[in-house]
């Protein structure tokens, strides 16, 4: 019976993708309770070989799907989802690694819980598996939550939850629960998770928190992620899937069901982060972006000044100002500046 189905993405990825592969092979879970579906996004190295001895190793729980185009993070995961039969899905990238027991501790968690979503915790890395601590313990208790409520919702969220949990790659799904969602990630764009995982929030009613560090985080610096972090073509690109993400949640009701919680995730996201994002890579913004994007905010959330969580929050105090802040061709230098400022702030993001 396959357990698990796992979605790995893969683009020019020939120097890491054996180090992932074999995390697979090590879980103790075993590779007979796992599927693995391989999405070569028309690499241009070595990695569709590599995709391929693997599949030849593992015939029954490996695919290997050859993407003539190359079509980005999400388009691939999208289209790897329509060969999944696991019970639960899991997403990994294929510089990054999980350890031996992760998939085995993440099922049985799942299943006693009857979760729809259990998050887990990742560790950043910059070595290989073998010189990584093995020891997972966070010193946080594992604990259930049950949402019933909008009320509740707002309540998990609001109280030190981040309305910026983005990653799918630390979460394991209920197959069901994204097939009745029909959760899709946003396509041709960097920053692609949160049309997938927002709306899974606003629906979830059962997610467990497995508080051990099962994932391990690579930042590879040449990896198509990174690259595309610091590329100027790609700065619009998390307004864009905010955008979308947003008529999602318009078209399923949580904009009016959730209002407060969908208003304060808006904001932060889809303005404050674009920011803070292009800031801390030295890519700036014109006088014309900054208008369209504060006049989206106050056309959809006219009121995001009366809303008690967003307001509430001294972390996005500076940031919110900015945003009433009236920007022309005289002042867009100092307003890119400030974002700076703001950053310098607060190192650890927002």
């Amino acid at each position: 019976m396959i357990k698990i189905s796992v979605i790995i993405p893969c683009y020019n990825v020939s120097m890491f993708i054996d180090r992932c592969m074999e995390s697979l092979e090590k879980q103790t879970i075993g590779m007979s309770s796992l599927e693995i579906i391989l999405v070569n996004d028309a690499s241009k190295d070595a990695t569709l070989g590599k995709l391929l001895l693997w599949e030849m190793k593992y015939p029954d729980n490996i695919c290997v799907i050859p993407l003539e185009k190359n079509v980005m993070q999400g388009a691939a995961r999208n289209i790897a989802r329509d060969y999944c039969h696991g019970e639960y899905i899991a997403y990994l990238d294929a510089d990054d690694w999980l350890v031996p027991s992760a998939f085995d501790k993440l099922y049985r968690a799942a299943k006693k819980n009857r979760a729809e979503v259990v998050n887990y915790l990742s560790k950043k890395v910059y070595g290989d598996p073998e010189n990584d601590d093995p020891d997972t313990k966070s010193g946080v208790k594992d604990r259930m939550i049950v949402i019933n409520t909008p009320e509740e919702r707002l309540h998990y969220f609001s109280k030190g939850n981040s309305p910026l949990l983005r990653g799918c790659w630390d979460k394991l799904f209920l197959r069901e629960f994204v097939e009745k969602l029909d959760l899709k990630f946003a396509e041709g764009v960097f920053d692609e998770e949160s049309l997938f995982t927002t709306p899974a929030y606003m629906h979830m009613t059962r997610l467990y928190e497995l508080n051990e560090y099962l994932h391990r985080y690579f930042q590879n610096s040449i990896s198509s992620t990174y690259n595309l972090m610091k590329d100027m073509k790609r700065r619009d690109d998390n307004a864009k899937t905010w955008m979308a993400t947003y008529e999602v949640l318009k078209e399923d009701g949580s904009v009016d069901s959730q209002h407060e919680l969908v208003e304060w995730f808006f904001v932060i996201n889809y303005y404050i982060r674009s920011f803070i994002f292009a800031a801390s890579r030295g890519i700036t913004y014109d006088t014309e972006t900054v208008n369209a994007m504060q006049d989206t905010v106050h056309e959809l959330f006219p009121d995001y000044r009366s809303n008690p969580t967003l307001m509430g929050m001294e972390l996005y105090r500076d940031s919110l100002k900015l945003l009433d802040m009236k920007v022309d061709d005289s002042n867009i230098e100092e307003y890119n500046r400030l974002w700076l400022e703001v950053c310098k702030a607060n190192p650890g993001g927002i």
